[in-house]
């Protein structure tokens, strides 16, 4: 209430009460309109002294932050639906492989060539432009996330349209253009659309509350990683019969042009938010991240799951062709964990923003080791080869869906170093993917029965209940953190948190925890 408004109706009630001694026929307050004046401050009650006072003291009404509406709404859709097109037309680019390595291993094209080699492109394929994360998050920040996934589309362009006019068919020549020129088309492409999504998806509300609408953080994510098994049926089922029909040059040159036109579409609709709050760090190396000993666990998550899932993913349609059966219908396997994956990742991912993300990961590859060692190893029929190809790819790619969220949980949700831990951490990811295809056609018996990937299969099921224990132990050390933080804790600060190792091992075994993690 202010000094005028206060005036106005003492002034009223004056009125009223002289006018009521001199005419009983009127009823109503007379209202005085004043403009300009203000009385003495003597005019005031001791009572109405002491709320002004307070009223100046406490000043004027603070503004109330806007919510922004781009956060899981809005532009955001659009940002969604560009960056699973990144994802079909990279991941699920590089999935197509698959239908490559088979007609490779089956055909004498390249003279002198034996399945190790051709296993070592489809790992530099995956994985050497990913250990080199750290310098493409460098270059990002020089040019722009943007101008990083144009650089990424020439080259994976330029990697498949040079492979279908090799004329000579030089083994040195796949290894440069399908292996390693890919291998950077594909980082390029991937890892900027993996840190750009967080800046539009977040978590808002109670954890106890649980709205879609308000928690998408992992969701988002989960709706991209499926953008791979889209790619993934496109690239697997289409190049199978362009290759059937055309040949194998003629599918190289669809796969490229598809990936080309699609990927130029998002790239004109694609934006970068900005982050009011902190800057995002373009480097290359953080020392206080380095040291963590959640980082650490975070890239032992990225790297033991390419273990699984490279060596299953190269591997289930030359499994199937083992088990007496064509190669149409091997990829038509392949597929179906690219089926697998559009239907179980966004379902992760809405568990993920519910439970958190370690949290649904852990279970997820408890799962998949269970899987493997009992599915895979006594499957015999293609009814069965189907089955576990659509439940391993709806368990064994919560990597994908959790990966960001992951790394926003190890910083304390500090965006400014998200990009940093992210791209150093997956390093441990493209290092292990290197080398994964070729662990497993080394484990490959060398002779044609249905036992022939039995060695794979116990390799692969060992990784995942590896990664269930890391991944229980980097729980609980994040639950731990939660508990002996405080608030307004530095950067440094932060990093330098140590808790004890009792408490970690008592976190891990905690089913409940009030944290999101």
């Amino acid at each position: 209430m202010t000094l005028l408004n206060t005036f106005k109706m003492k002034t009223s009630n004056s009125e009223n009460s002289n006018n009521s001694e001199t005419s009983s026929e009127s009823n109503q307050p007379e209202v005085i309109e004043s403009v300009g004046y203000a009385p003495s401050f003597e005019d005031i009650s001791e009572e109405e002294k002491k709320l002004d006072v307070i009223v100046s003291k406490q000043g004027p009404p603070q503004p109330v932050e806007e919510v922004d509406k781009d956060i899981n709404g809005g532009y955001s859709w659009v940002i969604l639906a560009c960056t699973f097109t990144l994802s079909a037309c990279s991941w699920g680019n590089n999935s197509g492989f698959a239908v490559y390595f088979a007609f490779y291993s089956t055909h004498n094209l390249y003279e002198g060539a034996t399945a190790v080699d051709f296993a070592a492109i489809g790992g530099i394929t995956f994985g050497l432009g990913i250990s080199c994360a750290p310098i493409i998050n460098y270059i990002t920040g020089k040019i722009t996330p943007k101008g990083s996934i144009i650089i990424g589309n020439i080259c994976q362009f330029l990697a498949l349209f040079i492979t279908s006019f090799d004329s000579h068919q030089k083994l040195w020549q796949l290894y440069l253009t399908q292996g390693v020129l890919q291998s950077f088309g594909l980082a390029f492409l991937g890892l900027p659309s993996f840190t750009i999504l967080p800046q539009w998806f977040a978590n808002r509300g109670s954890k106890d509350h649980f709205r879609l609408k308000d928690r998408m953080l992992t969701f988002s994510q989960g709706v991209v990683a499926g953008g791979s098994g889209a790619g993934g049926i496109l690239f697997n089922l289409g190049m199978q019969k362009v290759l059937q029909t055309h040949g194998i040059r003629w599918a190289l040159r669809v796969q490229s042009f598809i990936s080309l036109f699609l990927v130029t579409m998002a790239i004109i609709f694609l934006r970068q938010k900005k982050n009011k709050n902190a800057k995002i760090e373009f480097t290359i190396f953080d020392s206080h991240v380095f040291f963590f000993p959640g980082f650490w666990g975070l890239c032992l998550f990225f790297g033991l799951s390419m273990f699984g899932y490279v060596v299953t993913l190269y591997s289930l349609a030359d499994w199937t062709i083992s088990l007496g059966y064509s190669a149409y219908q091997g990829s038509i396997v392949a597929a179906m964990v690219s089926l697998g994956i559009i239907i179980g990742r966004p379902i992760v991912g809405v568990l993920a923003d519910k439970y958190g993300a370690i949290t649904i990961s852990t279970v997820s590859y408890l799962a998949s080791g269970i899987l493997i060692l009992a599915m895979w190893i006594p499957a015999r029929n293609y009814a069965t080869a189907i089955v576990l190809a659509i439940l391993n790819g709806i368990l064994s790619g919560a990597v994908f869906v959790c990966i960001a969220s992951t790394a926003i949980t190890v910083t304390g949700f500090r965006m400014n170093k998200f990009n940093v831990t992210f791209c150093m951490s997956s390093m441990c990811l493209g290092a292990f993917a290197i080398v994964s295809p070729i662990i497993g056609i080394s484990l490959k018996k060398n002779i044609i029965s249905p036992t022939q990937y039995v060695y794979c299969a116990v390799f692969v099921g060992a990784s995942y209940f590896a990664l269930f224990i890391v991944l229980a132990v980097l729980r609980g050390f994040m639950i731990s953190i939660k508990e002996i933080e405080t608030p307004g804790l530095t950067d440094v600060e932060y990093f330098r948190l140590r808790p004890k190792i009792s408490r970690v091992i008592r976190n891990s075994l905690r089913i409940k925890t009030e944290y999101w993690i």
